[in-house]
């Protein structure tokens, strides 16, 4: 009978619903957290809040919380150790991180918020590199001539490349980011892999919040993991 109630208790502990109610402050006391982001990384669900330093989630007692702002290394919460009771409310200290780079590798360290006001601005259109003002019925032939001309096709594949190249170097900024937050683990040599692989469109890239971006990558990256050997073996 004993035995049946120890069991009926570590069970109850094991599976236990509790709410986490926190409040967020970084270490360094002239910058303000923003882009506070709570997920639970038990179920891969999570948010962004709107409320500045402070949330509150509900989640399993053995579940993993990581809390993390832009700028500020990933602070993990876990429960399951901690006495029983249904609430729990903690004050959570961000850091910075630590950068450190490789040899000859210079890979300078930007906000979130940066890098997405260059993300904004991605976006190729031929029509821009398109003489402006012909009216095709009355100038045929230098319409023609603007359209399928090799020098005018040129400016375009050329404009297109750099668009090309620049959404790349930016998801690379995102992922070096996503990786050191635990999102994903891919070695910096698969990124470009990886990038042809999830074919992202500069509009999804614009449009989405950064939490449905993570969330889309990190679903993206559990497929690609099936499909690709780890960095370093053959298959």
């Amino acid at each position: 009978m004993l035995l049946f109630v120890l069991l009926i208790i570590a069970g109850h502990v094991k599976s236990q619903n509790i709410t986490v109610r926190a409040s967020v402050r970084g270490n360094d006391p002239t910058l303000p957290v923003v882009g506070l982001m709570v997920v639970n990384k038990t179920t891969g669900l999570g948010f962004v809040s709107t409320e500045d330093q402070l949330f509150s989630i509900q989640a399993d007692k053995s579940d993993t919380i990581m809390v993390t702002a832009s700028g500020y290394s990933v602070k993990k919460l876990c429960f399951k150790d901690s006495a029983m009771r249904d609430t729990f409310f903690v004050n959570v200290l961000l850091e910075k991180p630590f950068v450190s780079l490789k040899p000859v590798t210079i890979i300078p360290p930007r906000e979130l918020e940066v890098i997405q006001k260059d993300i904004d601005k991605l976006g190729y259109k031929k029509e821009d590199y398109m003489v402006s003002g012909i009216d095709v019925l009355q100038s045929p032939i230098t319409f023609l001539y603007q359209s399928f001309s090799r020098r005018e096709r040129n400016k375009r594949v050329i404009a297109q490349k750099i668009n090309d190249d620049n959404r790349r170097k930016l998801l690379k900024e995102l992922f070096r980011k996503y990786v050191d937050n635990d999102i994903m683990n891919l070695d910096e040599s698969q990124f470009d892999d990886f990038i042809d692989y999830i074919n992202v469109s500069d509009e999804f890239l614009k449009n989405s919040s950064q939490y449905d971006f993570i969330m889309y990558v990190k679903r993206k990256y559990e497929m690609y993991k099936n499909i690709k050997p780890p960095s370093g073996e053959k298959d």
